[in-house]
């Protein structure tokens, strides 16, 4: 999932909208949906049940073969009321382009071919040649743990989305003090390294998430196929980022050692337990043992909440639609405080990132009525 951070923003988006796939039917946590949840969505049940994928174009007026004006209608029970005109757009197989998603794709790509990509692969070539050396200077000192190539990422990202608007309004980062470590003579020093845990209803969310981070060192548990996907599957490799296949036991213990390793070595992990993006925009289950990396190391889990990036970049649309600012509903990040994750057993710990990331969503994020909190 970003896997170099904008990498994944355009590539995902334009060559990987099928290939995530849905994870089991998910099921309660001790046979039962939590408690807390149905504390939580009480208000939620009233609210309309929204379906990005089918309520983008409800208000199509043929203009062309190809051509539509496309609307989204946004509302629930809080009030929240939102007419999203992304305004003309082609259909190319089964995703959409507007005007503003062309504009921002034609530069992505052509950002991309000028710096990303070429020093990506720089990056890839050095490292394979600093190998064969004594030493391995790039390797065992420079940069033992790939954060080159996640700064590359961020770098192409940050002048992109600067340029458009792109970046989401990001609150409660003030949270991230608490992992500030300090030395016995009480001189701060850098964060210590966490989880972060989001939502996840759009591409946007990936990139979204990467501007909480910055320039830290992170690294994605991805889905396993999304190494296939060409380019993208290439970047995933040489930023390091952790690949899972849910369905391959062996893949499963090489992804969770790889996650702890990197944890120790100080390397921050970032994941969806959703396990794909949500159809609705509500907030689904969780993956059991989402969390068993940071378990093992005592790391903490910080919860993100993520607003409205499904508004920004639909499910049916191969770039971004509109600007993160500028337009309602703006795109939001909010970071909660960090969460021990000691001393809990996994279904509690589950329970209470869970919890914490839907209380901080509104309305229209936030899960259906009786959703259970965890999935196998």
């Amino acid at each position: 999932m970003k896997f170099s951070s904008a990498a994944i923003i355009l590539l995902s988006a334009a060559h990987s909208a099928n290939a995530l796939v849905s994870g089991p039917r998910p099921h309660s946590i001790n046979g039962r949906p939590s408690l807390q949840s149905s504390k939580l969505f009480s208000s939620a049940a009233a609210s309309s049940h929204l379906s990005v994928g089918n309520s983008v174009g409800l208000g199509i007026k043929n203009v062309g073969d190809n051509v539509a004006t496309s609307s989204t209608s946004v509302a629930s029970a809080a009030g929240e009321s939102y007419n999203i005109n992304y305004g003309p757009a082609i259909t190319l197989g089964k995703l959409k382009i507007n005007i503003f998603g062309a504009i921002f794709g034609l530069w992505e790509v052509a950002w991309g071919i000028i710096f990303w990509y070429p020093m990506l692969m720089l990056y890839a070539l050095s490292r394979k040649i600093s190998s064969m050396l004594p030493g391995d200077i790039l390797g065992k000192k420079i940069d033992p743990f790939r954060r080159i190539p996640i700064n590359i990422g961020y770098i192409w990202g940050l002048i992109s989305f600067t340029l458009f608007r792109m970046w989401p309004k990001v609150e409660g980062l003030e949270n991230l003090e608490a992992l500030r470590e300090v030395d016995e003579n009480g001189k701060k020093k850098g964060l210590k390294p966490a989880m972060y845990v989001a939502n996840h209803a759009s591409w946007m969310d990936i990139p979204y998430v990467c501007r909480v981070l910055g320039f830290r060192n992170y690294k994605f548990i991805a889905k396993a196929e999304l190494k296939k996907v060409p380019i993208l599957g290439r970047a995933i490799m040489v930023a390091g980022h952790v690949a899972l296949d849910r369905t391959n036991r062996r893949s499963q213990m090489v992804a969770y050692k790889a996650g702890v390793q990197y944890m120790k070595d100080g390397v921050n992990l970032v994941t969806f337990p959703e396990g794909t993006r949500s159809k609705t925009g509500r907030m689904g289950s969780f993956k059991k043992g989402a969390f068993k990396m940071a378990q093992t190391v005592g790391a903490p889990i910080v919860p993100i909440s993520i607003h409205y990036a499904d508004k920004v970049q639909p499910l049916d649309y191969a770039f971004p639609a509109k600007p993160s600012r500028w337009s309602r509903p703006e795109g939001v990040v909010k970071v909660g405080k960090p969460i021990s994750t000691e001393g809990k057993s996994d279904d509690e710990l589950l329970e209470e990132v869970w919890s914490t990331i839907a209380d901080a969503l509104p309305e229209s994020h936030k899960p259906a009525k009786d959703t259970p909190v965890g999935a196998n």
